[in-house]
């Protein structure tokens, strides 16, 4: 009894001495003290007043407490654990767990009675779609579990809990079908997340940075969402998905280049209808790398690709500006950039005001002063809207630094530096891989079936899995389906 009270002592010592806020409440009995250790700002007070010390004051005060009869009998908690190490304690605590300690016994009850504040399950606010589901993932870990749960009800669904950071001890979920997604993959992502060595990470995004094969690489390998749909469509697919805690964005591996134009309404909507927004994604995507880049080619190196009256209205037109098709296309190109990055920083209220200010008053202003060709205009109008389009907005990125790149070697050589960058940026692409599937895929390497299902997508015409993904479970329906409507 009497090392269990120096062992009692010593333990709230430390605790006190760490100033680590916790709070504590004493209950006295014929066998001792308990003390009840928490930390009301991640605690569920309410419930601890009624589930935990309401029971305990109930109890009788001239009979005998353990931890064992305190989870047998006493506490009405439906998730407690029985622990016998002291160093545990403090970790516990700063996880949101509450501490039952006995000055009587060796062992203390551990009592998963945590709070903590979260917003309601909003609606997607970049991957909007018109008939697909309308929840998005919040910052909780739990709340986004369930959200992937509820329309998984498979028992080969794992979910492995994996911890990062020495400091933050930030939850991570790493999901995936046992029985469909590649070892390779799941096993190389479970590993790197467990060599990250870092004090913490605050967002998935970090986490991705650590998760990628190269430390410098500016195409995105691994997909991000923030709709519960497309993560579970994703996890048939043989996919892997990590969900950090702290993070409304869940990340996806491996992704290929085709499906960051993907977007949740080409599942949804008629199949043909889905493939002309997908042909549409990949003009828009191109438009908003090269467009820029044509006009300063033609400007300069090649007007005779026009005809002869339409390169007089351009010279007329141009007359007055003081650049070359190259500085003016440049400096028009960062005004652009400027209204995109005021348009995402600015709140709410106040974009669409700056929006119109900047694309209309400060285009018509400059074009009337004479700084900037009015077709120029047009074509850098087209460029930036163009951008919005495709569904993954991380695939733009970029090619938002390479146009730079291509309109100066454009500039400077055009259409050989031209078609050398577009070279080099395809060669840099076709050479990487997405955890071991190529980046290209089904282009390059070129498979028929996956590139045809690629841009004609619908679940009843392709009954097979992506052959690049190597999945264990190749069909993810029978082969021989039909419609029994027309037998």
């Amino acid at each position: 009894m009497q090392s269990s009270n120096l062992r009692y002592e010593k333990i709230l010592n430390r605790i006190n001495n760490k100033s680590m806020d916790v709070s504590e409440r004493k209950l006295s009995f014929k066998s001792g003290t308990i003390s009840i250790l928490f930390i009301k700002q991640i605690t569920d007070r309410a419930a601890l007043s009624d589930l935990v010390v309401k029971p305990l004051m109930q109890h009788s005060t001239d009979t005998q407490i353990k931890a064992a009869d305190a989870i047998d009998r006493i506490v009405y908690v439906d998730n407690c654990m029985l622990e016998t190490d002291d160093t545990k304690i403090e970790s516990c605590l700063l996880d949101g767990y509450t501490i039952l300690l006995f000055s009587s016994d060796a062992a203390y009850v551990v009592l998963d009675i945590k709070k903590v504040e979260k917003r309601a399950i909003p609606e997607p606010e970049t991957m909007y779609t018109i008939r697909g589901p309308k929840d998005a993932f919040i910052e909780d870990l739990d709340t986004n579990l369930s959200l992937v749960r509820s329309r998984l009800r498979n028992e080969s669904l794992r979910v492995d809990q994996m911890e990062v950071g020495q400091r933050t001890k930030t939850p991570i979920a790493v999901l995936y079908f046992e029985d469909v997604a590649n070892n390779t993959c799941v096993n190389e992502i479970k590993k790197r997340i467990g060599d990250i060595d870092i004090d913490g990470l605050s967002s998935s995004g970090e986490l991705q940075t650590f998760l990628l094969n190269r430390k410098i690489n500016l195409f995105p390998q691994m997909g991000i969402t923030e709709r519960a749909d497309m993560t579970c469509g994703a996890l048939l697919e043989g996919k892997v998905v990590v969900i950090m805690d702290g993070s409304c964005w869940a990340l996806i591996a491996p992704k290929v280049f085709s499906e960051y134009l993907w977007a949740s309404d080409d599942f949804y909507l008629n199949k043909f209808f889905g493939t002309f927004l997908r042909i549409l994604r990949v003009i828009a995507l191109n438009l908003s790398f090269i467009v820029s880049s044509l006009y300063v080619a033609v400007i300069s190196f090649h007007q005779d690709v026009l005809p002869s009256s339409y390169v007089i209205s351009i010279a007329q037109s141009r007359s007055q500006v003081p650049f070359n098709p190259l500085i003016e296309v440049i400096l028009i190109e960062l005004i652009a950039e400027l209204i995109r990055e005021s348009l995402i920083r600015v709140p709410t209220k106040i974009g669409t005001a700056i929006g119109i200010v900047g694309a209309i008053i400060i285009g018509q202003a400059a074009v009337a002063a004479g700084v900037f060709s009015p077709l120029l205009l047009i074509v850098v109008s087209l460029s930036l809207i163009s951008s919005f389009v495709p569904a993954d907005y991380t695939i733009i990125d970029p090619f938002r630094v390479l146009k730079f790149f291509l309109i100066i070697a454009t500039g400077t050589f055009g259409f050989l530096g031209f078609t050398l960058v577009i070279l080099i940026i395809l060669a840099n692409l076709v050479s990487l891989n997405t955890f071991g599937v190529p980046y290209m895929a089904p282009a390059t390497p070129f498979n028929f079936k996956d590139f045809i299902k690629s841009v004609v997508y619908s679940k009843r015409m392709a009954p097979k899995r992506p052959a690049y993904l190597r999945t264990k479970d190749k069909f993810r329906a029978k082969p021989n389906i039909k419609n029994k409507s027309n037998r």
